[in-house]
């Protein structure tokens, strides 16, 4: 992408014009200078896993699925747990009581290695996880949360573990009868590592958009609207990519425009977001029509990409209200803003809620 010099004057001039053939400075700049403000540096350290009884490490979040957001990411460690006090762990031992134990003997663990360390009941994405402040280049603070899993392949000799993994979970799902599927917390941790593929192998324009989408969100609607799961706008927009040619010269404005389009009607509960991942991780419609009956009272619904039992907009326990109304306005006129007004306006105008983004994330890239 060709970075592009332009004026105040040049950016008030620039408004979207996507009729084929005509004048496209608009989408020349959005490629070139505001889709690059989303890519972010390379975390150089993180925890190491607090037990000799595990599988694997998987480092999920932001971070692991490539769609980081400068100055503004997480990290999410998923330890595969083999055994826990000498007992080999099948999938149906992973009680919340159980975890809640694990969790505590591992937290304890990192506390003797220094590591200061905050059991979370009710986390980001999880209920119950554990969130380490990690000093990155020895001066920038990021919060890594650690999430106990189950590993259901133990003893496998595939390659790809998170694959096997997710096979296995997804058989024994699928074997239930339909009317007795329900959302599992410990299946939905334990398929981590299938949830990063799917993100992680989208392209690296869509991801762009995913950075650009989660920026939005977190430099200029966070505070007023908390709370919103960052795999939440990440599925949005990959699912809205579906609906885009992602090879047109202005498919980066134009996924934008859909995904935002996608999420108020999401977030307005007009729409079931379905992200379609396809045989190798997903799921079809029909299977996801099946387990309607584990969500279909939620008012907003964003299902997971691997096990659609679970709803990524889900209600969550201990008063972490999300403000959805508020959230599909912000939307709306963010979009209005782009089809509307010139690339200054959108950069740096006072109705665009995307400004502060911008700025932050240019902030960032000269820090």
């Amino acid at each position: 992408m060709e970075v592009i010099l332009a004026s105040d004057d040049d950016l008030r001039r620039m408004y979207l014009n996507l009729r084929p053939g005509e004048e496209k400075s608009y989408v020349s700049y959005f490629n070139g200078n505001v889709l690059p403000l989303t890519v972010r540096g390379v975390l150089d350290a993180i925890p190491q896993a607090a037990t000799d009884k595990m599988d694997r490490v998987h480092v999920g979040g932001s971070f692991g699925r490539r769609t980081l957001v400068r100055g503004a990411f997480d990290v999410d460690l998923t330890v595969f747990v083999n055994s826990y006090n000498g007992q080999v762990m099948r999938f149906d031992q992973w009680t919340e009581q159980t975890l809640i134990n694990m969790q505590r003997d591992v937290a304890a663990w990192l506390r003797t290695k220094g590591w200061n360390v905050v059991e979370v009941e009710y986390g980001a994405h999880y209920k119950n996880c554990l969130s380490v402040t990690v000093l990155v280049n020895g001066r920038v603070e990021v919060e890594v949360d650690i999430k106990l899993a189950a590993n259901v392949v133990q003893g496998s000799q595939e390659p790809n573990r998170g694959k096997a993994q997710r096979d296995a979970l997804m058989a024994a799902l699928w074997d239930t009868p339909a009317a007795q599927r329900r959302a599992d917390p410990a299946r939905e941790a334990a398929l981590a590592e299938a949830l990063t593929a799917v993100v992680k192998d989208t392209s690296d324009r869509v991801k762009s958009v995913a950075r650009l989408l989660k920026s939005w969100y977190k430099y200029g609607l966070k505070r007023d609207i908390p709370h919103v799961p960052s795999v939440l706008l990440e599925v949005v927009t990959l699912a809205a990519a579906g609906q885009v040619n992602m090879d047109a010269r202005e498919a980066g404005v134009l996924l934008l425009l859909k995904a935002l389009e996608l999420l108020d009607a999401a977030a307005s509960g007009r729409e079931v977001v379905v992200l379609e991942a396809g045989p190798k991780w997903g799921y079809t419609r029909a299977q996801a029509n099946s387990c309607a009956h584990v969500w279909q009272w939620d008012a907003v619904k964003v299902l997971h990409p691997i096990d659609p039992t679970c709803n990524l907009a889900r209600p969550k326990t201990g008063g972490r209200v999300i403000y959805w109304s508020s959230l599909a306005q912000e939307a709306r006129d963010l979009r209005d803003v782009i089809k509307t007004r010139s690339m200054w306006d959108l950069l740096y105008g006072s109705s665009s809620s995307l400004a502060p983004a911008i700025q932050a994330m240019g902030a960032a890239a000269v820090a």
